[in-house]
């Protein structure tokens, strides 16, 4: 039996939810469609309100004219004030909203008060757009900021507040001239961009050259006197020349004159020659340099990264310098060093005074001196062959004088002879060399080839509290506590002369004279005199004494010998003596032979 059909029943309460969600869905659209159509058009509310003045009826006798008016004007405002003001003795065409205008007058109020002047022959303007546009021996002036400015064709934005060209300008800032391809003037902001083949001119009001900057672009603050050069800046006064790849300029108020300049990127100055000839040149990473005085001249800069100064044939090298004009200084800081043709000065810190030529290094002070270029020696007590190398905690070195101060235990070497002290002074002009306080010099004598001292090389050292040598006479004059030192021997007087002799460019000893209160000692030998004399080529002692009391004392074989004249052979350990009559006779020192006794027991066989 067939079944009866079931009822479908259909729930109404979601599909009215679904609807109304599409109803609303479709005001909204409706809504949003409805407010692009009624704002179509418009830009929102316009920063400038553009009032335009009615222009001039024609007169009865001209006839009528076709699209063109006279004596156009158009105002504009910005936040309640003042803008622009653009005038025009007519309009010779109209395009939609733009105007075609001949001689434009156009003047622009900045929030100062202040007011640029443009002017053209013709021009262009568009209410809609709020811009104008004049060509045709367009000038700018600026009265406040004493600025004019002349080219072809310039463009005026009034929502931007600026002014700017493409083409070549040329303009003039105070005591300021330069030309440029290229400008953007920010009105408001009081700032000038030129963005290409920048040349600028600065005419100072004192005399002297003026200074020329050219570079790649300028971008120069009105509010701040200031300039900033980019890409391949050159600054050029007389004969002075400065490079960079950025510089910034700070000008006086009236902006006639340099004040400060910030160089960066490889910065290399170049001042003009000396009358003598001698060129000097400056490079770092960074330049900062400040002028002031009469005549502008440079008060102080400092440089740093990589500095390198060279003045004739003076080279300074340092991470950071500082320049003192007042002071006649130059700091030098971190790992400095100063070269010349035969010096090298390093040290922590180095001070220059340019002027007075003297130099003050301070820290770990290293100095190399080579043989000057007529092959004589570097410092006196030295020999001309090689390099003379000093080192010291301080270095006072004064050129015109020829004098230089080591102090702080202060060491001089060349090769195998040095000389160390308190305190060294070198003084070129007499030729001298002073040591002071804890003195002590060290010479080494090596065999010579042709049959001289046997053995290893001899180092002989001189202790004193002070030293002068004669560089004229060869002598060293040593006084106070002199005290001679060898491996085999040792000698003390109340005073020492040594003195040298140059063999192949290189100081020797040849031979030392003590005098007063003369001892030696070699190994159990002691002797005593009044004077001596020390050969350093055959090793020899000569004791002397007038009075016949020269003695040395052999305490291992209890034998004292006495005289004159006593002539100690280190070399050989014996001393000749010489007798009344003149006899002559050698004497060994050696202590004689004793049995040793034996270790193993006494036996009968």
């Amino acid at each position: 039996m067939p079944q009866a059909p079931e009822t479908q029943r259909i729930h109404w309460r979601p599909l009215r939810a679904v609807m109304v969600l599409r109803v609303l869905v479709l005001m909204v659209l409706a809504g949003f469609v409805l407010a692009v159509a009624m704002s179509y058009g418009h830009r929102g509310a316009p920063q400038t309100r553009i009032t335009m003045a009615p222009s001039s009826p024609t007169p009865p006798e001209q006839g009528p004219l076709v699209d063109r008016s006279d004596r156009f004007e158009v105002n504009g405002s910005h936040e309640g004030r003042p803008s622009f003001t653009l005038r025009a003795k007519s309009v010779t065409k109209f395009a939609g909203d733009r105007n075609f205008l001949e001689g434009v007058e156009l003047t622009i109020h900045d929030e100062r008060g202040g007011s640029v002047k443009v002017s053209g022959i013709n021009g262009q303007f568009d209410a809609n757009e709020r811009r104008a546009s004049l060509s045709g021996a367009v000038t700018v002036e600026n009265e406040e900021e004493n600025l004019s400015l002349r080219t072809g064709t310039l463009f005026y934005d009034n929502d931007r507040d600026m002014i700017f060209t493409a083409d070549e300008i040329v303009f003039k800032i105070g005591g300021l001239e330069g030309q440029g391809r290229g400008m953007n003037y920010l009105v408001s902001g009081r700032q000038v961009k030129i963005p290409d083949r920048v040349l600028l001119r600065v005419s100072a009001e004192e005399a002297g050259a003026p200074v020329v900057i050219s570079s790649g672009d300028l971008v120069a603050s009105l509010d701040g006197n200031t300039a900033v050069f980019t890409d391949n800046v050159r600054m050029e006064r007389g004969g002075d020349v400065l490079y960079g790849n950025y510089l910034k300029v700070q000008f006086d108020e009236a902006r006639r004159l340099v004040r400060q300049l910030n160089a960066f990127g490889d910065v290399v100055a170049t001042l003009s020659p000396r009358p003598d000839g001698t060129l000097n040149e400056m490079r770092a990473d960074s330049l900062v340099a400040r002028f002031s005085g009469p005549g502008n001249q440079l008060h102080e800069a400092e440089a740093s990264g990589n500095c390198r100064v060279t003045s004739g044939p003076t080279t300074s090298r340092s991470r950071s310098l500082r320049y003192e004009a007042a002071d006649d200084l130059m700091e030098l800081r971190g790992e400095p060093v100063l070269l010349t043709a035969t010096d090298r000065i390093a040290a922590q810190e180095i001070d220059m005074r340019v002027v007075a030529k003297t130099v003050q290094a301070r820290g770990d002070v290293r100095t190399v001196s080579m043989p000057g270029s007529k092959g004589g020696p570097a410092a006196p007590g030295f020999g001309g062959r090689s390099a003379i190398s000093f080192q010291a905690r301080t270095l006072q070195f004064d050129q015109t004088a020829g004098r230089a101060v080591y102090t702080g235990a202060a060491r001089a070497w060349q090769e195998d002879n040095s000389i160390q002290a308190d305190e060294i002074v070198v003084d070129q002009p007499s030729r001298q060399l002073r040591a002071t306080d804890n003195v002590m010099a060290r010479f080494t004598q090596r065999p010579s080839p042709d049959g001289g001292p046997p053995g290893r090389p001899t180092v002989t050292a001189l202790t004193a509290s002070s030293m002068v040598f004669d560089d004229l006479k060869g002598v060293g004059h040593y006084r106070d506590n002199v005290h001679l030192a060898r491996q085999d021997a040792t000698l003390t007087a109340d005073a020492m002369d040594a003195y040298q002799v140059e063999r192949d460019g290189a100081r020797e000893l040849d031979r030392i004279e003590a005098y007063g209160s003369v001892a030696i000692k070699r190994d159990q030998s002691f002797g005593t005199a009044k004077t001596a004399v020390y050969h350093a080529a055959d090793d020899m002692l000569i004791l002397k004494d007038e009075e016949k009391l020269a003695e040395v004392v052999d305490t291992a074989t209890g034998r004292t010998l006495r005289g004159q004249t006593l002539t100690f052979d280190l070399a050989r350990d014996r001393i000749l003596t010489e007798s009344a009559h003149g006899g002559r006779t050698w004497i060994t020192l050696k202590p004689e032979a004793k049995d040793a006794q034996s270790v193993e027991p006494k036996t009968k066989y």
